[in-house]
């Protein structure tokens, strides 16, 4: 007789891959709080495409085309690999 699977086992099956993240850009000078942001920004837009299935004109839309995220007064130019599920943030810069 085989026991129900552990919460362990049933969370960690059903759990997607989620997008990495990479800095392509340094950011030494940012302050810790703006960046912290970022990453958690980055990390809901990952989620977000998710959702969106493969064949979806989005995909054909963001490859490649820069996208522009503003954290309070540091702007960041990056891009999304679906296919690669990763996110690369390109350039950063103050605006104010």
């Amino acid at each position: 007789m085989q026991g129900a699977p552990s919460p362990r086992s049933r969370t960690m099956a059903g759990k997607k891959r989620t997008y990495t993240i990479i800095l392509a850009e340094p950011i030494g000078a940012m302050p810790a709080d703006t960046l912290h942001e970022l990453r958690l920004t980055l990390k809901e837009i990952g989620e977000a495409c998710d959702g969106i299935i493969a064949t979806n004109p989005f995909w054909k839309s963001v490859a490649g085309s820069d996208l522009v995220l503003d954290v309070g007064p540091w702007r960041f130019v990056y891009a999304i690999e679906g296919g690669a599920r990763t996110i690369i943030v390109k350039d950063c810069k103050r605006l104010r």
